[in-house]
């Protein structure tokens, strides 16, 4: 798919930004300064036309183009270096009459902030390349159709911090692909393509909220007293 020649030359400019700035006094990261965090993610996504029309026509229904997804975060931070997976699901599965549609997918994001560490508040631009499945049932008695499709992720948070606890507003862009399904011939989708990539991308707006983990120097620290 034409979007693979786009994440490709991404993913390789952030594996050698992530080297350079893990890299200090010729060692990699410092094992005692990382922390692992968790978070909980929920915003309202508004999908492309061309996407919408590809669940409208799979379906025969007439679908909003505006949805809420739900997401869950497992990552590390080294410093203001932040990698994580971003497990994205549908909490509330859109249906008209017998009909659905539902998606889920990952993605590895990569994220810097721009404050330092454990500033009150912060601002984090991240990106990541993903993978998204795209589910579609045209009434109670067929099974689901599926279409994989690649994804590219680009966000930005706004955070108040708080201790290992913190809350953050964050808005983006989401560029996804999907390949149109086999089943949607001229027949049953009349003037829409059962082949090539379709634009399924999303602008969306949530809150977050966070919990990160004490690093090894801290965990010390905190012995001590």
């Amino acid at each position: 798919m034409r979007i693979f020649t786009k994440i490709l030359p991404t993913a390789l400019l952030i594996a050698f930004l992530a080297q350079a700035s893990f890299a200090a006094n010729g060692n990699i990261y410092d094992r005692d300064l990382v922390r692992g965090f968790l978070g909980l993610k929920g915003d309202f996504r508004s999908m492309k036309s061309d996407g919408v029309k590809l669940i409208n026509s799979a379906t025969g229904k007439s679908y909003s183009k505006i949805y809420v997804d739900g997401h869950v975060e497992i990552g590390a931070e080294h410093l203001q270096l932040r990698t994580w997976f971003d497990i994205d699901f549908m909490p509330i599965t859109p249906e008209r009459g017998d009909t659905e549609w539902f998606s889920y997918g990952i993605t590895w994001m990569w994220g810097y902030k721009l404050l330092h560490q454990n500033s009150i508040f912060n601002i984090i631009p991240s990106i990541g390349p993903g993978v998204e499945l795209m589910n579609t049932r045209a009434s109670n008695n067929t099974e689901l159709a599926s279409s994989f499709g690649p994804t590219l992720n680009l966000e930005l948070e706004l955070r108040l911090q708080g201790g290992q606890f913190s809350a953050g507003i964050y808005g983006g862009y989401k560029v996804v692909r999907h390949y149109g399904w086999d089943d949607l011939s001229a027949d049953n989708a009349s003037g829409w393509p059962s082949r090539g990539d379709v634009n399924a991308d999303r602008a969306f707006v949530g809150l977050k909220l966070s919990w990160t983990m004490l690093n090894n120097f801290q965990r010390r620290e905190k012995d001590l007293f």
